[in-house]
């Protein structure tokens, strides 16, 4: 912890006439200080993932053979299952003709998610990324 205290300390040693003190108590301070930013930024960090954590143990679900995320009451998904269980990664699945497929391990799934009802968008359709061009 920063003791306040430690700049009358400082500024009385300048107002005594001793700077050279006073500079290598300010350099100790200030270095304490680097370091308490550092190791706040990281609790910063590290509090944020374990909300992600908590928010995704909450949210996250499976249903027919798929993971599928609730957020702000819509339905996301589907995920590939086995990109999920062997890394944590939500990757979405992709349609390609009659199957399901996932852009990162290529696994391959037949059919499509069947959606049991119950959530905000029932009947989810799966769809493709449109590219929007840019005005020149």
């Amino acid at each position: 912890m920063l003791d306040y205290r430690r700049f009358k300390e400082i500024n009385d040693l300048f107002a005594s006439g001793q700077p050279e003190r006073a500079r290598r108590l300010l350099m100790e301070l200030q270095s304490r200080c680097i370091a308490l930013r550092d190791e706040m930024s990281m609790l910063k960090v590290r509090l944020q993932t374990f909300e992600d954590i908590f928010y995704l143990s909450r949210n996250l679900y499976a249903e027919n053979g798929f993971y599928w995320l609730k957020t702000a009451g819509a339905k996301q998904g589907p995920f590939c299952t086995h990109c999920y269980e062997s890394e944590g990664a939500l990757i979405r699945l992709e349609k390609t003709g009659s199957q399901l497929r996932c852009p990162y391990c290529d696994s391959s799934y037949a059919g499509s998610p069947r959606d049991s009802g119950g959530h905000a968008d029932s009947g989810l359709a799966l769809r493709q990324a449109r590219i929007l061009p840019f005005a020149k």
